[in-house]
């Protein structure tokens, strides 16, 4: 069996994963990226090109990450003759504001307030996030009194939100359909240029995230962090089925109680950083990348690999 992604976002957990498994790997690879790549060993067949697209005529089993739907596009995906590790439909599901409500409200999961710029108050904060998945590029906060001028020249869609002053964790799951469970398998907090600001306070710095950090939580919340996660599961199922197939992520602010403000359908770049929770599932530390490969593992295993790729 052949792993095959693209060179980007969580490609080196991906591949690294695989080789753990024993399966081979390849990967797809621009040539200004070349360099570094091909000085890895865990990659088994690096293919060179300017045209990410060619990966949608794998023969192999491609796994998705966050990069894909910028290089491919979602309907080039949706329509690609290569086998995908997961439900590709549920791909789409993170890209807009709507769906990503849709399915946080049929979970019953509760969502950060989003506010009406008619409705903004001038001396309250507000977080105004750009659609579609960014690495937070774009985001800022502000103070009421200053939204219409700077939303003024955001051209993309977005949407104000009222500002949660707490702590935002990243939560990582598996829903395993060979082994019909739902793992939680990490939480993270995104290390920002903005965490500058803490340093050079002269001027706002950007939200775009430029890495992770493991985030080991208080035993007593992870109890309702796993039903968030249940309930999502059994909300995608209804929504696209067949639901979700392996990793997929919910984003909260927490100030006392959880309130969502995204959601990641495929392997999040948080789950690059180190977690321990897969100990308590496999008596082994696995990254998001490993899980994924043993589970197409266990499925080649048991002749049930239509049950895991679309």
């Amino acid at each position: 069996m052949k792993i095959s992604t693209i060179a980007s976002h969580s490609s080196l957990q991906i591949l690294l994963g695989a080789k753990k498994e024993g399966l081979e790997t390849r990967l797809y690879v621009s040539p200004k990226r070349k360099p570094f790549y091909s000085s890895i060993p865990v990659v088994d067949e690096l293919v060179v090109t300017e045209k990410m697209s060619a990966i949608l005529n794998d023969d192999g089993i491609v796994v998705p990450h966050g990069s894909f739907v910028a290089y491919l596009g979602l309907e080039a995906i949706e329509n690609a003759r290569a086998r995908f590790f997961g439900n590709k439909r549920f791909l789409k599901w993170e890209t807009t504001f709507e769906l990503q409500d849709r399915a946080l409200d049929r979970a019953g999961i509760p969502r950060v307030e989003a506010v009406e710029p008619e409705n903004v108050k001038p001396d309250e904060l507000y977080f105004v996030r750009i659609e579609g998945p960014r690495g937070g590029s774009g985001h800022f906060i502000a103070r009421g009194s200053e939204l219409e001028e700077r939303l003024g020249g955001i051209s993309q869609p977005c949407r104000v939100e009222r500002f949660v002053p707490g702590v935002y964790l990243y939560v990582h799951f598996f829903y395993s359909p060979i082994l019909e469970r739902l793992e939680l398998l990490g939480v993270d907090e995104r290390v920002l240029i903005a965490d500058g600001n803490a340093r050079w306070p002269m001027k706002p710095l950007p939200y775009t995230i430029v890495g992770n950090r493991a985030v080991v939580l208080r035993e007593s919340l992870l109890p309702q962090l796993y039903d968030y996660g249940k309930a999502f599961a059994e909300a995608m199922g209804e929504l696209e089925p067949p639901g979700v197939i392996g990793p997929f992520a919910l984003h909260f602010a927490y100030d006392g109680s959880f309130k969502a403000v995204g959601i990641a359908s495929r392997i999040d770049g948080g789950s690059n950083a180190d977690h321990w929770y897969s100990e308590l599932y496999w008596g082994e530390r696995l990254s998001m990348g490993q899980r994924i490969a043993r589970e197409l593992r266990l499925a080649g295993e048991e002749d049930r690999l239509e049950e895991v790729v679309t």
